[in-house]
């Protein structure tokens, strides 16, 4: 299928995970789809994409070269959630309930409505109770024929054993941060920002999200500041915590999100000391970068990198945001 002919989401998945929609068109095309998978792996790197794109193929209309065309009546009722033989299952609070899965087992007992296939998606999977788990053992234990389910997980260890056992489990490697930073641009967002943002998370959704927010732009403009101020050895980085950072930050969740980002900038300024320029994240900054960077001694950068990991296990650990910050100002303003 060429590029101009693939949906978003095929894309998507030719982006972030090639070798496993290829792996996946030729079992389906193949006919050799097992009961049951367990898609593992972490937030943002296709696992959810990958699921839908199977429950597409395996009802498209329209298939072409043997993937789902993404845009027949079969393929947009699914991606819209209104398909009646695929059914999907999430949290319902910060739990997957057994009621939850009791009502799965009865539609899957019900004949196709489209057909003699029916596939169940369930986000989360680790989240399923015990006694929800036990009660989807039976699906697993005996399956219908034409019937297929797949479960998605951040956190395989947290499922039940007897549910890995039953399930061929599929591992989602980390995506690729070039990847994800064209695909990024390629929704419109600016070179820089779809950098860094590639850089911070490896959830398109999260990312596209997090461009759209006012904080976002906000805390790279105070960050590179800080950053400014403390490599310059100013006093004034200390006083800048008080008058400039804490406005921004709410709480824990924001002061990772912020060392986060400083980070990026310090190691930016390390690959600037060693001549990496290929790994900078921030391009715009490098003329700012090189004159740091003449400066300061690795083994400086390497400290101040340091004592930002610190203050995040600092902030695990629940001591207070503002004097997290006010002792990497100091450590790093020396």
């Amino acid at each position: 299928m060429t590029k101009e002919r693939m949906d978003g989401v095929t894309q998507l998945l030719m982006r972030q995970q090639p070798e496993l929609l290829e792996r996946f068109q030729r079992t389906i095309q193949e006919k050799r789809l097992v009961h049951a998978y367990l898609f593992e792996g972490a937030r943002g790197t296709g696992k959810e994409e990958l699921a839908r794109w199977i429950a597409q193929t395996l009802f498209c209309e329209e298939l072409q070269d043997g993937q789902a065309c993404g845009h027949c009546n079969h393929c947009l009722r699914i991606a819209a959630g209104g398909f009646p033989d695929v059914a999907e299952i999430s949290p319902d609070g910060n739990t997957i309930k057994v009621n939850q899965v009791r009502e799965l087992k009865a539609e899957l007992s019900k004949s196709g409505m489209e057909g003699s296939r029916k596939v169940y998606l369930i986000y989360d999977a680790e989240k399923m109770t015990v006694s929800a788990s036990n009660s989807l053992l039976t699906f697993l234990e005996e399956p219908q024929n034409d019937t297929y389910l797949i479960l998605m997980t951040t956190a395989k260890e947290n499922i039940l054993p007897t549910i890995r056992s039953r399930c061929q489990i599929v591992h989602f490697q980390v995506v690729n941060k070039q990847a994800l930073g064209e695909t990024l641009e390629a929704q419109g967002i600016q070179h820089e920002n779809a950098a860094l943002l590639a850089a911070i998370t490896n959830n398109q959704e999260e990312a596209l999200l997090l461009n759209q927010e006012e904080r976002f732009h906000e805390s790279k403009k105070r960050t590179w500041a800080w950053f400014q101020l403390m490599t310059d050895k100013n006093p004034q980085a200390f006083v800048f915590v008080q008058t400039d950072l804490m406005d921004g930050l709410k709480d824990k969740n924001d002061g990772y999100f912020f060392l986060d980002l400083l980070l990026f900038y310090y190691r930016d300024l390390l690959y600037t000391k060693y001549s990496n320029k290929q790994a900078i994240v921030n391009k715009n900054h490098g003329k700012e970068y090189e004159r740091i960077a003449e400066k300061l001694h690795p083994q400086e950068i390497t400290r101040h990198m340091e004592n930002i990991l610190n203050g995040k296990k600092h902030l695990e650990a629940n001591v207070q945001l503002q004097g997290v910050l006010e002792e990497i100002a100091l450590g790093n303003s020396l």
